[in-house]
């Protein structure tokens, strides 16, 4: 029997679920100590690391959808990889968008994910170079079909999926683009939490 993967309603129930709970633990994170110390117009110090790690954790939220183990092709077109809210499967018959980033690591070269959306709204990130010519081929497919919605694609993921790679000034930008928004976030929760706080 084929396997038909995850159905798209327990992958998306599952994603909400995770969602939720980790948006309190980062509120809780991010306001619980503020709480309890307010008001105090000289909050204590651990206020700092606490905001700065809850933000981070805020930033990295897009990447839930990243694959992170073996992923599985079937001949229906479906992809089914697990993410940390669980397993999900893909539909490559209908994908609605492609999107793509990049998340940078200590000593390591970054990671390129490749968002896939399908039809259902469930989205799953690619990080093998391997799977993109599945994507490219189901996008191909899809284009010959008059009846399909076009997919929306970004520019970035065009190029990504044309070349295989990005200009070196472009990872570059990437990679800064990406830290920025993590720090920007992390000092947002900071400056939140500090004057939650003192007030």
């Amino acid at each position: 029997m084929e396997d038909q993967g995850i159905p798209a309603e327990a992958a998306l129930r599952r994603s909400r679920r995770s969602g939720a709970a980790w948006a309190v633990g980062l509120l809780a994170a991010e306001f619980g100590i503020a709480l309890i110390v307010r008001p105090d117009p000289n909050p204590p110090v651990l206020i700092g690391p606490v905001s700065i790690f809850a933000g981070l954790l805020a930033a990295a939220f897009p990447a839930r959808c990243k694959a992170t183990g073996p992923i599985r092709h079937t001949a229906a077109g479906r992809i089914t990889a697990r993410t940390s809210t669980g397993e999900r499967t893909i539909d490559l018959h209908q994908i609605r968008r492609v999107s793509s980033f990049r998340i940078p690591q200590w000593c390591k070269a970054p990671v390129e994910v490749l968002v896939v959306k399908d039809r259902h709204g469930v989205r799953l990130g690619l990080t093998d170079p391997h799977d993109h010519p599945f994507v490219k081929t189901a996008l191909k497919r899809q284009a010959r079909n008059p009846e399909t919605p076009a997919p929306r694609i970004t520019r970035r993921t065009r190029r990504i999926l044309d070349t295989g790679t990005l200009p070196w000034w472009r990872s570059t930008l990437s990679t800064l683009g990406t830290l920025t928004y993590g720090i920007t976030v992390s000092l947002a929760f900071l400056v939140l939490a500090v004057m939650l706080a003192s007030t």
